[in-house]
């Protein structure tokens, strides 16, 4: 019973994003002790929930954690990120690109009957009926797999790692940030850069 519990816990766990690593240095730096999370976006919300939903899992790495929203609202690129970073001893500056997070509507079971007056127009139902009264299923969407381009840079800007995430995370910000900086935590203490 104890193991079951254990490999559900464990599975409840897994993460649901793949990162795959473009460059990595060919010198491994010094330990970090501190790190800039900067996600970048055009919408505030989605910069603010990622870097807050990521501080504490990088947190437990052992490092201290700034979030770029807070120390540097106004940036406009790299620049600004890693000239904040040099100015305050911070080792290292991780940037995910969220430009492109698209959101999916959400896929309720075959079983439920909507009425649309009660409904988000965006959810659309998992089946019709036919004239004769017959169901008839839909097909469901495939899951929207997301690309987002990541960068590690130390504290001057030197590049360290780049590398790409792919979330299957379709509509959930918080478990799209959490299955991300899990994921990347876990590369870049694998590759050294961390």
């Amino acid at each position: 019973m104890r193991a079951l519990l254990l490999t559900l816990l464990l599975a409840g766990c897994a993460s649901t994003t793949e990162i795959t690593t473009r460059t990595v240095t060919d010198t491994p730096p010094a330990d970090a002790g501190a790190i800039l999370l900067a996600a970048q976006s055009p919408e505030g919300d989605v910069r603010e929930t990622w870097e807050l939903i990521c501080r504490p899992i990088f947190s437990r790495a052992g490092l201290t954690v700034y979030l770029a929203h807070q120390e540097t609202p106004l940036w406009r690129d790299r620049d600004a990120l890693t000239d904040w970073a040099a100015g305050h001893g911070v080792d290292r500056v991780l940037l995910v690109d969220l430009t492109r997070l698209l959101m999916s509507a959400p896929n309720l079971p075959a079983d439920r009957d909507l009425n649309p007056l009660d409904q988000d127009p965006e959810v659309q139902p998992t089946w019709r009926l036919g004239l004769d009264g017959e169901r008839i299923e839909r097909d469901r969407p495939g899951d929207p797999e997301q690309r987002f381009p990541a960068y590690l840079t130390d504290g001057d800007g030197k590049p360290l790692w780049h590398g790409e995430a792919r979330t299957h995370e379709a509509n959930d910000q918080a478990a799209i940030a959490k299955s991300q900086c899990r994921a990347l935590r876990d590369v870049l203490r694998q590759n050294g850069t961390l």
